[in-house]
């Protein structure tokens, strides 16, 4: 990302036909001889979903560096699963069973028992959401034989920071002391066409070009795929178990809009007072935030009140905070989305930089602040804050600090 590298192309797995949206940052296949090289035990069962996969080996990776191993204890009731995620819709297996279905159409109207005789003891692609349904959240549950609570919000673009903010109650209230929390999505043949046909996602084809979040020729989002996972965890139980902390979540602000489904409220009204609910929670002045890792969706009214919300709290110190986008590399991941961003807010602070906004290069009259467009930036920081407002007016904000 400090490099302001493309991750967004030309979709290439997806049949998209029509005016449908063809480009967009898609999953990488994933291997796993390495893996099952590590830990034969763990890495001996995979789902057959191949996202579900992928989103296991964020799991992985975070347990991994954060040295938490929940075979290895008597009791994981106090662990939580929360990350963010949702089903694969049928619809991405409509190419598979469309001939079976017009080949037992007849004059009459349709033939279920020859329809059923037509797919029997056929393998149609993958069997996954008939055979193996099963989440991310259930799946690191069984695998890892945690049996504290699973949590999965579906609070659209927001959904990420929520399973973050909500897991950081439950530890705050003693009702959990660990959690593995975060954000899962993959773009699919629903969401291209759906997003699509509300106009959310942007018509220019170009994938260099098309996500400019805060320019003037932003004119939708690139649909995301990935996942962020963070392994959250109360102060006493890192330092018991000698844990390697990288930061610390102070603040977490969360406000509906009550405006209209996919439009946010224009005046940013409570897109203000979340943020300023978070920074109440943290003790913390407007001054003393260093960055904000923004929503930046690259939406011409998601850009513009977000651009309002932090003028509104931050008054005049708004223009001296560097702002940035990271959907401007990776599109916009919906439920992940904001648990990636979470990740790279503690990353900035570790290591005093932040990653530019790719492609702003046209100012608009209305966004006049500093949205880093001058490539990779060396901010010296406490506080990071990270903005996600989605559909629905889900406004969510969470404060990042550095661990004293």
């Amino acid at each position: 990302m400090l490099k302001c590298n493309n991750g967004i192309s030309k979709i290439k797995h997806i049949n998209l036909q029509g005016d449908i949206v063809k480009i967009g940052a898609c999953l990488p296949e994933a291997d796993f001889t390495q893996y099952e090289k590590e830990d034969p035990v763990l890495f001996s069962y995979l789902p057959e979903d191949d996202s579900v996969k992928s989103y296991f080996l964020a799991v992985y990776e975070a347990l991994k560096q954060s040295g938490l191993e929940p075979r290895k204890m008597d009791s994981t009731d106090h662990i939580a699963v929360c990350i963010a995620d949702r089903k694969m819709n049928l619809i991405n297996y409509v190419d598979q069973y469309a001939p079976f279905l017009k080949k037992a159409k007849t004059e009459t109207g349709f033939d279920d028992q020859l329809y059923f005789d037509l797919i029997k003891g056929k393998k149609l692609g993958k069997t996954t959401p008939f055979n193996d349904n099963e989440s991310i959240n259930h799946y690191v549950s069984r695998n890892l034989r945690i049996t504290g609570p699973q949590l999965s919000v579906a609070t659209a673009c927001a959904s990420g920071n929520n399973a973050i903010g909500e897991a950081f109650f439950k530890i705050q209230n003693g009702y959990i002391d660990i959690a593995i929390a975060g954000g899962a999505y993959n773009l699919d043949l629903n969401s291209m066409l759906g997003f699509t046909r509300i106009g959310a996602l942007t018509v220019n084809p170009d994938p260099e070009t098309a996500c400019c979040p805060f320019d003037a020729r932003r004119d939708g989002f690139v649909m995301g795929s990935g996942c962020g996972v963070v392994i959250l965890e109360s102060l006493e139980s890192a330092v018991k178990r000698g844990a390697n902390i990288l930061g610390e979540i102070v603040g977490y602000g969360y406000f509906s809009d009550a405006y209209r489904p996919t439009d946010p409220d224009p005046e940013a009204t409570i897109s203000t007072a979340t943020i300023q609910a978070c920074l109440k929670m943290a003790g913390v002045n407007p001054e003393d935030v260093g960055y904000i890792n923004a929503h930046g969706t690259s939406t011409k009214m998601n850009d513009l009140t977000e651009t309002i919300a932090i003028k509104n709290t931050f008054k005049d110190y708004a223009y001296k905070i560097p702002i940035s986008s990271t959907k401007s590399m990776i599109g916009h991941s919906i439920m992940a989305a904001a648990a990636i961003e979470a990740i790279v807010c503690l990353k900035s602070i570790q290591e005093g930089v932040i990653h530019p906004t790719r492609n702003w290069k046209e100012r608009d009259s209305a966004l006049d602040l500093d949205y880093v467009a001058d490539g990779p930036r060396e901010v010296k920081m406490d506080y990071a804050l990270s903005n996600s407002f989605g559909f629905g007016g889900q406004n969510t904000s969470v404060l990042f600090a550095r661990y004293k």
